[in-house]
């Protein structure tokens, strides 16, 4: 008897202890761990933005958190507009992220504590979070923290709202509910690398707008006038291969270590006519400012004033040079705006189609020509009075001293009568002038 309430006193302790187990208990400063949950909730989230890789920017997430404590997040890239099942969509990644979940108190408050990382095929985790997930009036939301290359500190966040229970049926439900349509922008001609899914819109106000595939990477401009067609993408004039009606051109694209090289063709560009510009419509180009893009905008006015807008308006004078213009600030500019004067330049050679290209500097001379220093070593001569320019020039510049190398007389062709007559290798600058020297 005594041995059998020995044992009946032992299994009442262990009950004792199991139940005694099941209190919330502080797992971290300012947490505490609340008891296991037989719960679910699932969160959804979705990250946009435009412009250049936004395909591989734009994703759409749905989390689950599981019975067993266990969270997945499957990813899904809209912007590729798939919308095949999600078994087999190569656009829909299940499990992106995975990792566990528990209810807890954090500094007095109940929520969600989730936890995330990335998982390679060897089981090795990257880009671990922890994050809190609150209710309000029934929906929790969190900030996700979400890598775009795996492994690797590339990240976005995207804010993540759900509630207890589902959000959708599946995932197929949540692929249609999140999908998107691609519309083609509008263009009156198209020049089109088949092979590598590439295409340049030329558009009835003289815009060029270049895609791969769903992605616009680069922008122009395009003219068809008394020389035929022309056309710049990123402000820089691309050489037309012309066959008939027929006209095609070379792109290079480049991406950090990796440079793409494409041929666009055109079958038939007799359909264009003259683009319909606007007067005054500003000259723009591309400008990358510390890795961040934006297009800059030049208006100009009758009286030598106008307005350069980098991120920002700013007032500016400008001197006429040839084909370019030299500019100089209108005002004193302080703060964002002076930071901004001070990391740019200040001279544009102007295109008829209103591009413009970023010069190291501009000069005219006392014979008749100008230069244009289109970086810290190359050079293009022009006669600006026949619009007749001529690259492959290179210069020093020292203090006040210009010095220029031509070409030879056979890359010059018939530039070499001109610059004959009017060039020469030293010259003294003083402002936006250069007189040839003795």
């Amino acid at each position: 008897m005594k041995k059998f309430l020995a044992l009946l006193m032992a299994a009442l302790m262990v009950l004792a202890l199991a139940s005694c187990g099941g209190d919330n208990k502080t797992t971290e400063a300012g947490t505490t761990e609340a008891p296991a949950s037989t719960k679910t909730f699932q969160f959804a989230g979705k990250y946009e933005e435009a412009g250049e890789y936004a395909s591989m920017l734009n994703n759409a997430f749905l989390l689950t958190l599981n019975e067993d404590m266990t969270a997945v997040c499957d990813k899904y890239a809209f912007s590729m507009y798939d919308t095949s099942d999600a078994a087999s969509n190569r656009t829909y990644t299940q499990s992106y992220l995975s990792g566990t979940w528990k209810e807890v108190e954090k500094d007095g408050v109940p929520c969600l504590q989730i936890k995330l990382a990335y998982y390679d095929a060897n089981g090795n985790a990257s880009n671990a979070t922890t994050s809190y997930a609150y209710d309000v009036a029934g929906e929790y939301s969190f900030d996700m923290t979400y890598p775009v290359t795996p492994g690797q500190s590339y990240t976005r966040t995207v804010t993540m709202t759900g509630k207890e229970g589902t959000l959708y049926a599946d995932d197929n439900a949540f692929i249609q509910a999140n999908k998107a349509e691609f519309t083609a922008p509008e263009s009156v001609a198209q020049f089109v690398d088949s092979e590598k899914n590439v295409t340049a819109y030329l558009q009835e106000d003289g815009t060029v707008l270049v895609y791969s595939g769903y992605d616009k990477f680069a922008e122009g401009k395009w003219s068809n006038g008394e020389n035929g067609l022309s056309i710049t993408i990123g402000g820089n004039a691309v050489e037309l291969t012309k066959d008939g009606n027929a006209a095609s051109f070379g792109l290079v694209r480049t991406m950090g270590d990796f440079t793409n090289n494409y041929t666009l063709k055109c079958n038939d560009i007799s359909v264009l006519g003259t683009p319909e510009v606007a007067e005054d419509a500003p000259y723009t180009c591309a400008m990358n400012m510390g890795g961040n893009e934006t297009k800059a905008e030049l208006t100009l006015n009758e009286d030598g004033t106008g307005n350069l807008k980098v991120f920002m308006d700013m007032a500016v004078k400008y001197t006429k040079v040839g084909s370019a213009v030299v500019l100089e600030s209108a005002g004193e500019l302080a703060g964002y705006a002076a930071s901004i004067w001070q990391n740019i330049g200040h001279a544009f050679l102007l295109n008829e189609d209103k591009s413009m290209v970023a010069l190291k500097g501009a000069y005219s001379t006392d014979t008749g020509l100008a230069f244009y220093l289109t970086d810290d070593t190359a050079m293009t001569a022009e006669l600006p009075s026949y619009h007749f320019a001529k690259t492959g020039f290179t210069y020093k510049l020292e203090e006040n001293t210009l010095t220029v190398t031509a070409p030879s007389a056979d890359d010059l062709g018939a530039f070499a009568q001109v610059w004959t007559g009017m060039g020469g290798a030293k010259w003294t600058v003083n402002g936006t002038t250069a007189t040839k020297a003795e």
